[in-house]
């Protein structure tokens, strides 16, 4: 599964909040026994009993543990939605995504009766299924692979999940999976320049002092050891080769024994010196001077341009240096770099 930034919550409290929320009332519905009040029925909840509250509560829990665990799985991620396009935002596309696929469910029930569609079941279906529309739209393909001469893509084990998840309880999930996928696509057009909506201005500073602080997520420590990595021998030799060479041939003009002895410590010491810059570059994070690393990938560099427009390229090309080509390990260099145009992107609203 494409893996795409560092593991955990950090900075995306929302997709924290949902994870959390969908699984909370997934649990304790199942504990007590309360299923029968998230699933959607025209008739008779909404058409005799006026069970509108059932508009909401549809979307709150699931009905199983594997829709559960599938659902969380999506939802977790497609957490780097969040990470692009910020809390506030991202917030924003959850309501929205609610609100348009209720309508689009109500609108199946109606005319799906005939055909024998008589309930939805209870669970998010509709919002991981928009959010998974604007995933496959926003976040590029990391690596392609070929099976029995067949081009698939990192993507395509995200994808399994969906459909196993959307096929779950046959066409009764079938049916919210692909009105999720409308209201993505809806959003996606930004018609009536819905993408542009956020909450209003008293909501975000409520959620910033009460409900942001117990969702906030401290990033994964990295490990404190440090190995330098392999690198190519450089021809020419920094200040340090040169300490260590002029200490060897002084140790060398002093030494009694044999020259058969004495050549086999020379070569040793100066892998030893190249091992010491290289050690010394590897913990100050600078570049080795004249060295023979292949340049920034063009394809990786376009892909992190069109993932990340709001850093500059030098930032972009010298992520893939740290990183020796691997986009993977870029793409984590970049998340956790601050965007120029938002220095406190860690500080953005929660709605």
């Amino acid at each position: 599964m494409q893996a795409i930034g560092p593991a955990g919550f950090y900075n995306v409290p929302v997709t924290k909040l949902l994870v959390l929320f969908v699984g909370g009332c997934s649990i304790l519905a199942s504990i007590l026994n309360l299923k029968t009040y998230f699933h959607l029925q025209l008739t008779p909840h909404i058409t005799i009993h006026h069970q509108l509250w059932r508009l909401l509560t549809s979307h709150l829990a699931f009905g199983n543990s594997g829709d559960v665990f599938f659902g969380s799985i999506l939802l977790y991620t497609m957490r780097v939605i969040e990470k692009k396009n910020g809390s506030s935002k991202y917030a924003a596309f959850i309501f929205i995504s609610i609100l348009t696929s209720t309508l689009l469910e109500l609108g199946a029930l109606v005319f799906g009766a005939q055909i024998g569609l008589k309930r939805i079941p209870g669970g998010p279906y509709a919002l991981v299924f928009s959010a998974l529309y604007q995933y496959h739209r926003i976040i590029p393909v990391t690596y392609r692979f070929r099976i029995f001469g067949i081009t698939m893509n990192d993507k395509l084990f995200l994808y399994i999940l969906a459909f196993q998840l959307a096929l779950s309880q046959s066409f009764q999930t079938l049916t919210p999976a692909i009105c999720g996928l409308l209201s993505g696509a809806l959003y996606r057009t930004d018609i009536g320049n819905i993408k542009s909506w956020r909450f209003a201005t008293f909501l975000q500073k409520i959620t910033i002092r009460f409900i942001k602080p117990f969702l906030v997520s401290p990033p994964i420590a990295r490990s404190s050891a440090t190995i330098p990595s392999q690198r190519p021998i450089v021809t020419g030799l920094s200040p340090v080769d040169n300490i260590m060479t002029g200490r060897l041939r002084n140790r060398r003009s002093t030494n009694t024994t044999s020259s058969s002895i004495s050549e086999t410590p020379v070569t040793t010491t100066e892998g030893g010196a190249s091992s010491v810059r290289e050690y010394f570059d590897t913990i100050t994070g600078r570049d080795v001077a004249g060295s023979e690393l292949e340049p920034p990938s063009a394809e990786h560099t376009r892909v992190l341009v069109v993932m990340f427009p709001d850093h500059p390229r030098e930032t972009i090309t010298r992520a893939l240096s740290s990183a020796h080509n691997d986009l993977n390990r870029a793409v984590e260099i970049m998340l956790s770099t601050p965007s120029p145009n938002n220095a406190t992107g860690s500080s953005r609203p929660l709605v």
